[in-house]
């Protein structure tokens, strides 16, 4: 009876962790700095790589830190209010609160520059049409699922073995 028990709820826990794991990619987060890609990419003309270099160095692509920002941004370039929040924080050497969208589970490995040096793929391939987003990231924009991931696999014809993403 008590082994019962116990399967029940290991098996409650399961669906429960699974549960608020689904409910987590999908709840909208609220960025401090309502940031326009749209600006920095279409209108500047940056590229995704001039903020986010370690996307061809690296295993992650991470938030630029307050340096890149400052590259730019040490006094305002234009009347916007969220312009004006990031040059103070700028000024007062605080770090931007910018919350993490795009998540991999810890065990899993993944490594941008395998993806954009190696395979090729453009940003847009996981985080779609980034140069038209005229405000922040809330969620991400692709499922970011195993599932998805074995997708693309297959469609490129790339190994789906498991032990090359799974630690």
């Amino acid at each position: 009876m008590k082994r019962i028990a116990l399967v029940l709820f290991v098996t409650a826990a399961v669906f429960l962790a699974g549960g608020l794991a689904l409910a987590n990619g999908r709840r909208r987060l609220q960025q401090p700095i309502a940031f326009n890609h749209h600006k920095h990419l279409k209108d500047v003309g940056l590229t995704c790589l001039d903020c986010h270099p370690q996307a061809v160095r690296g295993a992650r692509a991470t938030i630029p830190n307050l340096q890149v920002c400052a590259d730019c941004h040490q006094e305002p370039q234009t009347e916007s209010a969220a312009e004006a929040r990031l040059v103070e924080h700028i000024q007062q050497g605080r770090p931007v609160p910018w919350l993490k969208v795009h998540r991999v589970p810890s065990h899993v490995y993944f490594s941008h520059r395998r993806h954009t040096q190696i395979a090729k793929l453009g940003c847009e391939t996981c985080h779609g049409q980034v140069a038209e987003r005229e405000l922040p990231f809330t969620r991400p924009a692709a499922p970011l699922t195993m599932a998805w991931c074995l997708d693309c696999h297959e469609r490129s014809a790339v190994s789906n073995d498991c032990v090359l993403c799974h630690r």
